[in-house]
């Protein structure tokens, strides 16, 4: 049957530079330059004839489209990976694998992966984003990172731990539409009261939504639970691109500090989650290849 998908070319450009929120570090992974990258996007975008990121100065941002078209071109590559895998078989060589959200890949394994490799240039790595996937298991790769509980015994999986505390934040955009000042941190009291009281709070699936936590934390004695309405949405980007957006309060993390930073989001209360954070885990029950044990004691040096 004819079809009328756009050049592989240009959806492979889209997912690495929607993944990295760079078109340069989209292109450095494609091994491209920065303008065949802003070209390949801006085919793509005549083509569906809708811009699917925001530019700024310092970053580009997806639009409502580009989240759309990013959760479908990523699943699409998955799928494709996964058959290519099953044919490939063993005759490939074999790379060390680590499972891992997309957010945390780009945010904190990306930067610490390119150190890796400058000392050893030999060592195929292989990234997995299939995490949150139903047929995730962590006996199918050789690492994984995943969010869970910190600063208790880990358990005979757990290789070491990454703490990271869990804090409000919002776009100072949606603050100036409800009124609100951001002189100083407000009392975190005001989340119950209007007009924040209203304000979507910005999550994944139920199992992982820890704003009540965070609540029963930050407002001891509380009986209630918060009665904003849940906003579930599963990717970790997209979630952040939605909070820049003004759709909602999220729970962030240190890893969010680029938009901190610069503003994009700001904290309204100093009140925070503690106890959780991403774990770097291994089946008890792998074997490590040497190219697997090498990596392995790089991360835990």
């Amino acid at each position: 049957m004819k079809h009328h998908l756009p050049p592989l070319d240009s959806l492979k450009a889209f997912e690495a530079a929607a993944r990295h929120l760079s078109f340069s570090l989209a292109a450095d992974e494609l091994c491209i330059s920065k303008g065949a990258m802003s070209y390949q996007i801006r085919k793509l975008e005549e083509q569906v004839q809708c811009a699917l990121f925001k530019r700024t100065v310092r970053q580009v941002y997806l639009t409502d489209a580009g989240q759309e078209l990013l959760r479908t071109t990523k699943h699409m590559f998955e799928e494709l990976n996964h058959t290519l895998q099953s044919l490939y078989g063993e005759s490939r060589q074999t790379a060390v694998s680590i499972a891992t959200s997309t957010y945390v890949a780009a945010r904190w394994l990306s930067p610490r992966i390119s150190e890796f490799n400058e000392g050893n240039p030999d060592i195929a790595i292989k990234l997995l984003h299939s995490i949150n996937s139903t047929d995730y298991k962590l006996s199918d790769v050789d690492m994984a990172i995943e969010w869970g509980a910190c600063n208790q015994k880990p358990d005979r999986n757990q290789l070491y731990q990454i703490p990271m505390d869990l804090f409000p934040v919002i776009t100072p955009k949606l603050m100036e539409k409800l009124g609100i000042s951001m002189a100083n941190p407000l009392d975190v009291h005001s989340i119950l009261e209007d007009p924040l009281c209203t304000v979507p709070l910005l999550c994944e699936e139920r199992q992982l939504d820890f704003w009540d936590e965070w609540t029963a934390a930050s407002l001891p004695g509380l009986e209630n639970k918060l009665q904003n309405p849940r906003r579930i949405i599963s990717d970790a980007n997209v979630r952040v691109q939605a909070a820049i957006d003004g759709q909602g309060i999220i729970l962030a993390d240190s890893l969010m500090s680029n938009e901190i930073d610069n503003g994009l989001l700001v904290r309204p209360f100093k009140e925070c989650l503690q106890g959780y954070g991403y774990l770097l885990k291994s089946s008890s029950s792998r074997i490590f290849s040497s190219q697997a044990n090498t990596l392995k004691n790089w991360f835990l040096k």
